[in-house]
């Protein structure tokens, strides 16, 4: 008697590379990248970091960037898998928010004496959150950070003060409440990660205290009190961050078109290519008490 057997099969399937519609090989990112810098700041890196991911998780599932990331955060032998998914979520999210701008690159890179440049002290910047038509993250911004004029200088010295690769997050606190079935989003935050570092887990690398030390450093005279707000609440288990915005810091985003001297400069075009648009989109509801209508 002759059976017939049914045999099981299993597909695999590969990463690919992550495309956007705005940013192209043939035309840069308009007042933040040309096309050489674009190349290096996205798609070499993008590139690699697919490649290498697929290399560590051949004949495995599938999975969603971000559940590899936390299945694997805490595996020393999946430290490999772990770290190239978090550098392509990193990359891929820092680039997800990027509109580009109107403004110049460049024509010659800043010298030695950018370094001792005054800081500009104005209280008005080009493409604010609310001038943009987003009055909900303008809010929340004002609510979390005093101003959109602490935030910006929080956010950006907080990226300058990293000296390799990172990112500057800008992110969520999430937290449960005494009702296990409520979870909220209470309050915004700074964050800096570093080199293949996740948001996911950066109470557990160390982040905030050294952002914290940072920030003495490089922004005497700004609410470096939120920041150790953010150091208070991460003693507190059920506490998560939930990422709204990533602002690369690596070189290898800046060098090409704003050399050794000009990362200021790339920061400030960093701010003008933002699209507050993407943020608010992933801005979660928060409490109504904590962000009333300013």
């Amino acid at each position: 008697m002759l059976r017939s057997s049914t045999l099981k099969r299993t597909f695999f399937r590969s990463y690919i590379v992550p495309s956007f519609e705005h940013l192209n090989k043939d035309r840069g990112l308009s007042g933040l990248f040309s096309k050489e810098g674009l190349q290096s700041a996205w798609f070499d890196r993008a590139e690699y970091y697919t490649e290498k991911l697929n290399s560590y998780t051949a004949n495995t599932d599938e999975k969603p960037l971000e559940t590899i990331i936390h299945e694997n955060a805490n595996i020393s032998s999946k430290k490999q898998i772990f770290n190239y998914a978090s550098l392509l979520y990193n990359l891929k999210f820092s680039m997800s928010s990027l509109k580009g701008s109107s403004l110049p690159l460049p024509t010659e890179k800043p010298n030695r004496s950018e370094l001792l440049k005054t800081p500009e002290l104005t209280l008005t910047f080009g493409n604010e959150p609310l001038s943009m038509g987003n009055e909900r993250l303008h809010q929340a911004l004002v609510q979390s950070f005093g101003s959109i004029v602490e935030f910006r200088s929080l956010l950006l010295n907080s990226n300058n003060a990293i000296s390799g690769d990172g990112y500057t997050w800008l992110v969520a606190r999430q937290f449960k409440t005494a009702d296990p079935s409520a979870i909220k989003f209470d309050q915004l935050f700074i964050v800096n990660t570093y080199n293949a570092g996740s948001p996911f887990n950066s109470n557990r690398a160390g982040s905030f205290k050294h952002l914290q030390e940072s920030i003495k450093k490089k922004t005497e005279g700004f609410k470096a009190d939120k920041v150790e707000s953010a150091v208070d609440a991460v003693m507190y288990p059920g506490t998560k961050y939930f990422p709204l915005l990533a602002i690369d810091a690596s070189p290898k985003a800046w060098l090409p078109d704003y050399g050794v001297f000009g990362k200021q400069q790339y920061l400030d075009s960093v701010w003008e290519s933002i699209e507050w648009k993407v943020v608010e989109n992933r801005l979660p509801a928060f409490e109504t008490k904590a962000f009333a209508t300013l």
